[in-house]
């Protein structure tokens, strides 16, 4: 019989990504005390500003303050090493993207256990991912732009969110699929990434539609392609990268909760309680659609699933695509 490796051991047997430890005594005075909710990315982006609508539902409905804390860097890793090695009394929550899966497949000496150090508490936004260019840019669309760039290997750039984003794997991808090469820009989240192609820094960003969205309808970008199963109904005349003909590129992106690991059930289960009614409420469904993505609620057992999941599938792309 084949031994497992570090790897199909983390992904097999992710047991505290979705049952978190029960203490013998309902938590009933949770919560005391002010709850910190680390955002790990910059201020700016979509996922802070998630953070800072869903903090002040929770504010009101737990009657504690909630102190978002940026701490970006390293792909979302520096904040989930934070949460994972912080006290697990509900008292510190993360917030990131799914680049979350990512970092898990291609950066094997985390400092942490992406799966058994941290709990999967609830998926608040679902994005799909594009590759958007300036207006002024000569390619009208994918298959112009891929045949530029195979006759000039290495001349055009994309800037992304930072290096493991989903948005990084997309176009990774799009470059093994179509056999180009283009230069990678990382930047310290999606604002920056956006500012960069408006200066001129780029000539692509690879964007979440949220970030590239406001700049779409103003007419600055303009969307080469999407990943998503179907034309989105807000920006019906971009076209899928399946029907591009590359439906093998993927890395959409999500937003979600997370806390340490052995987090009381019953916290955990209040938490997701709080949140479920805040995207179930209209008016906060129009504000995340505008700032991030489409509003979902996803519990953490499915949620857990989807992560283990994501793990899994990008170790194996981890073997051929290149991620730099």
């Amino acid at each position: 019989m084949r031994k497992l490796n570090r790897r199909e051991s983390i992904v097999g047997v992710a047991v505290s990504v979705v049952a978190p430890r029960v203490w013998a005594q309902e938590p009933s005075s949770y919560p005391s005390r002010p709850i910190n909710l680390v955002v790990a990315w910059p201020p700016g982006g979509s996922v802070d500003v998630v953070a800072r609508l869903i903090s002040e539902h929770l504010r009101q409905q737990l009657g504690q303050p909630i102190v978002v804390t940026n701490r970006g860097g390293a792909t979302g890793t520096i904040g989930a090493n934070a949460v994972a090695r912080a006290t697990p009394d509900g008292y510190t929550l993360l917030m990131t993207i799914g680049a979350y899966s990512i970092s898990a497949a291609f950066m094997p000496s985390l400092p942490f256990d992406p799966v058994h150090d941290l709990a999967a508490l609830s998926m608040v936004v679902r994005a799909p991912n594009m590759l958007v260019a300036r207006q002024d840019f000569p390619a009208k669309n994918l298959n112009e732009f891929i045949a530029m760039a195979k006759a000039s290997p290495g001349k055009y750039s994309y800037s992304t969110a930072g290096v493991g984003t989903t948005t990084h794997l997309m176009t990774a991808m799009l470059e093994q699929a179509a056999g180009i090469t283009l230069q990678h820009v990382p930047y310290q989240g999606g604002a920056a990434s956006l500012q960069a192609i408006l200066s001129g820094q780029t000539d692509l960003n690879a964007a979440v539609t949220s970030t590239a969205a406001p700049q779409l309808v103003a007419g600055k970008l303009r969307a080469l392609a999407v990943v998503s199963e179907n034309r989105l109904a807000q920006f019906p005349e971009i076209p899928t990268f399946t029907e591009s003909g590359y439906p093998s590129v993927r890395g959409n992106s999500w937003i979600g909760l997370f806390a340490p690991s052995s987090t009381d059930r019953r916290i955990i289960d209040r938490i997701n309680a709080v949140v479920q009614v805040f995207i179930s409420d209209p008016a906060n469904q129009e504000k995340l659609r505008e700032q991030a993505g489409e509003p979902v609620y996803i519990g953490p057992r499915e949620f857990g699933q989807i992560v283990r999941d994501e793990i899994r599938d990008f170790s194996a792309l981890a073997k051929s695509v290149k991620i730099s």
